[in-house]
């Protein structure tokens, strides 16, 4: 999906309309946070429409309240409303997309996985010792580094550069790979979710800092281009044939 290069590409997202989310059990949850999907086109002249009316699934709802469970930090709010702006976008995928690729992944997304991602516990070793912190920081850092698109590596000698020259965000390439749902994107904020409270710093850690700030605006560089292709597509009069498919 290449990127508009307009003004209006870059446009802020209105995040205010979109209802919070549904209490999935009988659990005080902490406090929601407004989390919108566009009710407009980036052009301000039309109304982009959601692509279905189905709710969240359970699981989902889960993980949500896993993530608002943690700090205020203004980067990490900012990364989890747009993760779940995308994913209200692409109609709440569970198992209908690729995963990202596991090569390189830290172990503790499979951990949390076969807990069926309702496990708010910091993975089992992570928390051993510095070094064990220090290990699952950079596995994080090297496993963005390796799943994002040849295009905004350019410049790059190795994940460690991340640090100094960060991933391109101009170029104007696909995110085709960086799949959203639970398989996807999600695993990449779960992994956020543990370094943050692994590091036990309020404001964050410079690096952890850097990190959610790239993942927030893959995120938000997604739903632009969901966006794009709404407004773009035929009405429902159309023969199938010559509508535009949302993926």
């Amino acid at each position: 999906m290449g990127r508009d290069a307009s003004a209006d590409e870059h446009a802020a997202i209105d995040t205010s309309a979109l209802p919070p989310p549904l209490d999935v059990d009988a659990r005080p949850a902490p406090p929601s946070l407004p989390v919108v999907v566009p009710t407009t086109g980036l052009s301000g002249s039309s109304p982009a429409p959601l692509p279905s009316e189905k709710l969240h699934s359970e699981k989902h709802g889960v993980v949500l309240k896993l993530f608002r469970s943690e700090g205020k930090h203004p980067a990490w709010v900012a990364a989890v409303d747009a993760w779940w702006a995308l994913e209200h976008a692409t109609g709440f995928y569970d198992k209908t997309l690729p995963a990202l690729p596991a090569r390189g992944r830290p172990d503790a997304v499979s951990w949390w996985v076969q807990r069926a991602r309702k496990d708010s516990r910091i993975p089992a070793g992570l928390d051993a010792d510095d070094d064990s912190k220090e290990d699952f920081y950079d596995r994080v850092v090297s496993w963005w580094n390796d799943v994002n698109p040849a295009w905004r590596k350019e410049g790059l000698g190795c994940a460690a550069d991340f640090e100094k020259k960060m991933l391109n965000k101009e170029g104007g390439g696909s995110f085709e790979g960086l799949v959203s749902g639970l398989n996807g994107l999600t695993s990449v904020i779960a992994c956020l979710w543990w370094w943050y409270r692994l590091a036990g710093i309020a404001d964050g850690t410079p690096r952890w800092t850097k990190l959610v700030e790239d993942v927030t605006w893959v995120l938000s560089e997604k739903l632009r281009a969901c966006t794009r292709k709404r407004s773009a597509a035929p009405s429902e009069d159309e023969p199938p044939s010559q509508r535009v498919r949302l993926v």
